[in-house]
């Protein structure tokens, strides 16, 4: 009884792709990247009162932008998953299957690391069901959030006064 319902589960997600065209994925993940961008500067505007020397550069404010940034990651990345999951229930338990056994597996030391391991999943797992478009656009994503986090944290890390 359950072997025949995994094989029929199985065997409906054969042929089934994304209904979204090009131009149309460039959308969501735009609306994505900019409500994630908000979301962002709002966390880190409340948050900032919270810091000893608000005003001035500091590894703690680097620390807060850090914190604050793998929400606009987190948002992008949970876009692209939804598009692959695409009402999908074999898709949505593939994806955090392999969400969970990489996040468990594999020891994350630095801040960011979670956002690289889930950009990499979403990646990897729309190639797979070849959606290469989506799997480019959700890397442009990456990097342009990661390129724009590299410039605000150097110009901050620059002007901390080196003892």
């Amino acid at each position: 009884m359950g072997q025949n319902l995994i094989s029929r589960a199985l065997s409906s997600t054969e042929n089934i792709i994304i209904g979204y065209s090009l131009s149309e994925l460039i959308i969501i993940l735009f609306h994505s990247f900019a409500i994630g961008a908000s979301l962002c500067i709002v966390t880190y505007f409340t948050s900032r009162s919270l810091l000893k020397d608000a005003k001035g550069p500091s590894e703690e404010k680097i620390e807060l932008i850090l914190g604050t940034v793998n929400i606009m990651y987190l948002c992008t990345g949970m876009t692209s998953v939804m598009i692959l999951v695409n009402n999908n229930l074999a898709r949505a338990f593939a994806i955090g299957a392999a969400i969970a056994l990489i996040r468990f597996r594999i020891k994350l030391s630095r801040n960011m690391s979670n956002s690289n391991v889930l950009f990499s999943i979403v990646c990897g797992i729309a190639c797979g069901l070849n959606e290469v478009g989506l799997a480019w656009l959700s890397t442009g994503a990456y990097f342009l959030i990661t390129i724009l986090l590299w410039i605000i944290t150097g110009s901050i890390h620059n002007k901390i006064p080196k003892d």
